[in-house]
């Protein structure tokens, strides 16, 4: 009967972190439960917010703008190409992530979450490498600070999730599905807003 259970909430948590988004993916999707399907929602108003503020800065940064137009429009072209080659790259990392087993044990299903959670902050790494190349050193400056917030803010919603755990089998489980979670939404975010 536990691992009903257990395999029930891990099948929850990570139909929420693996389903891809409208945006992302070309595949008509499929119905999902209503707890993935309110997940997914929030997501989706998620990213309309990131995306207004994306267009807000991108208004603000243009209208500061002191290049000449071919220049301003050669650059937001590069800017495009390289926002649609990172989004494709993490729709195929939620691709790859959906075809992974989703393992049979305790040990497994913790492993399988961990490796989960390093391919998303392996490339949460790589866009960071990529932002140091594009973005000012004011901006950047302010994008760390944001960024050490937010490594704040991702251990506490791990440790928040993961409090009725507390001293079970599944507290790790949950934490480590939690912070994959957390991490490829800030992949997404950086995306959008940055590039």
């Amino acid at each position: 009967m536990k691992k009903v259970v257990l395999l029930t909430i891990l099948f929850v948590l990570l139909a929420a972190c693996g389903k891809p988004d409208k945006e992302t993916s070309s595949q008509p999707e499929e119905p999902a439960k209503s707890a993935v399907a309110e997940a997914d929602s929030e997501k989706v108003s998620d990213k309309a917010d990131v995306a207004e503020e994306s267009k807000e800065t991108n208004a603000s940064d243009e209208s500061a703008d002191t290049e000449s137009p071919d220049t301003s429009v050669q650059g937001a072209s590069e800017n495009s190409a390289l926002k649609e080659q990172y989004l494709n790259e993490l729709a195929a990392i939620e691709e790859e992530i959906e075809n992974k087993p989703e393992g049979e044990t305790q040990i497994e299903m913790e492993d399988i979450a961990a490796g989960i959670y390093e391919i998303w902050d392996d490339e949460l790494n790589k866009i960071w490498k990529e932002l140091e190349k594009q973005l000012p050193t004011e901006k950047m400056d302010k994008l760390r600070e944001d960024q050490r917030q937010w490594i704040r803010e991702k251990y506490r919603i791990a440790s928040e999730e993961a409090e009725q755990y507390k001293g079970g089998t599944m507290e790790s489980l949950v934490k480590v599905t939690a912070q994959a979670k957390v991490t490829k939404e800030r992949c997404y975010e950086l995306v959008e807003k940055y590039m």
